[in-house]
């Protein structure tokens, strides 16, 4: 699990620190932002389940992950996981926090929500 964890990392980091991805990867990463050093910040498209999906960004040698869940007719968006991972895929810290978080369509997660709600057919406001 490691392994595969620590290939991801890297993976997702070249991807999101280069603004090029990988050949197989670019149907799978759509970027929804940027942070203040410019790096992107990612929405995994394979990661979606209904209105759950993954954002995934650098942080220091290795990545952040988090996930949120949309409740699209409503533009609620909840915040239910947050991960931080080192460069050889190792979870360096965990967040299990869940709550509603303010939905700003012009985030990188309010970007993302449209484009999950759009996907499922119910687009948000």
């Amino acid at each position: 699990m490691l392994i595969k964890i620590g290939g991801m990392v890297g993976a997702i980091a070249i991807l999101l620190s280069s603004n090029v991805a990988i050949a197989q990867d670019t149907d799978r990463y759509i970027t929804v932002g940027h942070d203040k050093l410019g790096n992107s910040i990612a929405l995994d498209k394979e990661t979606i389940t209904g209105t759950t999906y993954k954002l995934y960004g650098m942080y220091k040698d290795g990545i952040f992950e988090t996930t949120f869940h949309a409740l699209c007719k409503e533009s609620r968006l909840f915040l239910n996981h947050i991960a931080i991972y080192g460069s050889e895929g190792q979870l360096l810290q965990e967040d299990n926090k869940k709550g509603e978080i303010p939905f700003v369509a012009t985030s990188s997660p309010g970007k993302a929500m449209q484009i999950v709600c759009q996907q499922i057919g119910a687009p948000s406001r």
